[in-house]
């Protein structure tokens, strides 16, 4: 969706209002019927409370695996509403007493509901059957079902948990015991190990039992003992280095790595699995409090009128949002800027709404609101290029396209009686008829025989300027230029396409004030887009009820162009009050002799 399209799509609520008689004639009609059904028949509903808790979550040691508490309430108010804890409640009822016998179907498909609460852990278990007792009995069959079949599912988990470990335990145990057996068969297989540790013993007994302390010993006899000592340590600390070499062997030390592993993670599962035994036996079913139905109520029909006015007022609002997409077209001169960003221009009213059965009312009706209308577009066009200068002061456009999705808005009535609202404040204007097809610009003005020449001669240069123009005057109203469509043997695309086409264009901003082109609709015909880019300025037309996609479909491919945007005028509107209250310039007219005065003028002077 694009930022135009969210200006103008419609809400639901904007929906249900513009509809409201029908989302109010659903909701009386659906309240009806449940009325009736509610006088057809007796219920009762019975409401017991629990709150719940992850059991993981008040274990002695965390798991560090639990879920959200909000999505726990949510799972647990599936599972209450599961075959399984229906199937155990009808056991719990067929055990009460008195006896209430009831299908797992009946329990989850007519009389339970179960309702969680978004911001704590209740969950609210409620039945409704065709007697009180009954009611009370099953809601609270629900709830001790859902305590056991939780607890057992509890049990399970943590079971299964231990036999697991105690599974993963023993296989370590004996990988380990395995290692142990490898390492010492290696230490007790080496030879110059063994060597070297019986040399080392040996030397270390001669360490110990050498004596060379005695007070009778000559200064030569000690100088030899600690000879003879010296050489003793020497030997050990040769043999004790020989030994670590030894020791360190990549296998041994491999094993001895490997070992250690083993130790260590049997360690870890060891203090896992007594976490889990004292886990299993603090488990409980997650329930940490309840409040069992005690009572009864009448369901009555408030509730069910109720319910079946807000669901008749959930379809009627859903049929008048369908009903607004599908036929959305506006209704009002503003909406086009909200949804398009377009500026208004002018608001041109219906001229049946006048009983003007004119297609020229700048011509011949000057005093009625259509007149105006149009000079107020010739005003505007006249405002932007007085704005809008080069270096000289000159306006830096010329030539305007009136432009609109579709056929039937209305562009070359449009098109005309701006050109002749221009021509009477004294513009040379030139209106060219560039529609290839039904040349209706030409036609409204001088009849069915359309000029020889034209547009296409002036491009291809098989005609002047000067020879194709035709001075269209009207009695009273001035004249202006009409450079008809021209060769009909043409193809418009590729002839629009030509650079001729755009260095005549470059030749009438030389020679006239204002240039309208009256083109084919843009998303009808081909060569309308290659028409638009020869323009300087692009004016759309809308009609009343305009197709909202289609105005939208015009506005993507005007900004694809790039050619740009004047505004647009909102043709066919309804005819306001406030529109026949001033005549403009038609009361002037009429003083200087200009138009007869028995031409009727709605409204008053303001």
């Amino acid at each position: 969706m694009n930022e135009y399209s969210e200006q103008f799509e419609p809400t639901v609520a904007g929906a249900a209002w513009q509809y409201r008689w029908l989302v109010l004639f659903l909701s009386i009609a659906f309240a009806g019927v449940a009325w009736l059904l509610a006088g057809s028949s007796e219920s009762w509903t019975a409401q017991a409370a629990i709150a719940v808790e992850d059991p993981r979550v008040s274990a002695l040691f965390a798991a560090g695996n639990n879920v959200a508490p909000e999505r726990y309430v949510r799972s647990q108010a599936e599972i209450i509403a599961s075959r399984a804890v229906a199937s155990r409640a009808v056991e719990i009822a067929a055990a009460a007493d008195p006896t209430v016998v009831v299908t797992t179907d009946f329990i989850l498909a007519v009389g339970l509901s179960v309702e969680s609460s978004s911001d704590s852990d209740l969950l609210t278990i409620s039945f409704t059957d065709e007697t009180g007792y009954r009611a009370i009995t099953i809601a609270n069959a629900v709830v001790s079902a859902y305590q056991e079949v939780g607890r057992d599912a509890a049990t399970g988990e943590f079971a299964a948990a231990i036999l697991e470990l105690d599974s993963s335990i023993a296989a370590l145990t004996s990988e380990l015991l395995a290692v142990q057996d490898d390492l010492r068969r290696l230490i007790a297989s080496d030879a110059t190990r063994l060597a070297l540790k019986g040399q080392l013993d040996s030397a270390l007994s001669r360490l110990l039992l050498f004596d060379s302390s005695s007070a009778a010993a000559t200064p030569e006899e000690l100088a030899d003992n600690a000879a003879r000592l010296a050489e003793i340590r020497l030997e050990i600390e040769t043999i004790q280095v020989a030994l670590i070499r030894e020791d360190g062997s990549l296998e041994i030390q491999s094993l001895v790595d490997r070992q250690n592993d083993l130790r260590e993670r049997l360690v870890d599962l060891q203090l896992v699995r007594d976490q889990r035994e004292v886990d299993a036996q603090l488990s409980r079913s997650g329930v940490v409090f309840s409040d069992p139905a005690a009572t009864a109520g009448d369901s009555g029909s408030g509730v069910l009128v109720l319910g079946g006015f807000m669901f008749g007022a959930a379809i009627g609002s859903a049929i008048a949002f369908a009903l607004s997409r599908g036929r959305r077209s506006f209704t009002s001169r503003g909406e086009p800027e909200r949804a398009l960003g377009f500026p208004l221009v002018a608001d041109v009213p219906n001229f049946l709404d006048e009983r003007l059965t004119t297609d020229l009312p700048v011509v011949e009706a000057p005093s009625s609101a259509s007149s105006e209308a149009f000079r107020f577009v010739s005003t505007a066009i006249a405002m932007q290029r007085d704005r809008v200068v080069d270096e000289q002061g000159r306006g830096v456009f010329t030539s305007v396209i009136l432009t609109s999705p579709t056929i039937s808005a209305g562009k070359t009535t449009a098109a005309a009686n701006t050109a002749f609202a221009a021509a009477l404040g004294g513009n040379r204007v030139l209106l060219i008829d560039a529609d290839f097809s039904s040349q209706e610009l030409t036609t409204m003005l001088i009849g069915s025989v359309a000029p020889r020449l034209g547009l296409a001669d002036v491009i291809q240069r098989a005609a002047s300027l000067t020879d194709a123009v035709v001075s269209v005057s009207m009695e009273g109203a001035g004249s202006v230029d009409l450079l008809a469509s021209g060769a009909s043997n043409v193809s418009a695309s590729d002839l629009l396409s030509l650079s001729a086409a755009s260095a005549l264009f470059g030749t009438l901003s030389r020679n006239y004030d204002l240039v309208i082109v009256d083109g084919p609709p843009l998303l009808t015909v081909a060569y309308s887009t290659t028409l638009v880019r020869l323009a300087d300025r692009v004016l759309v037309v809308l009609a009343h009820g305009q197709d909202v996609g289609r105005a939208q479909d015009l506005r993507h491919q005007l900004d694809m162009i790039g050619t740009p945007v004047l505004g647009y005028v909102y043709n066919f509107a309804p005819l306001r009050a406030e529109m026949t209250l001033a005549s403009g310039p038609a009361s002037d007219w009429r003083r200087e002799g200009n138009v007869d005065s028995s031409v009727e003028t709605p409204g008053t002077d303001g």
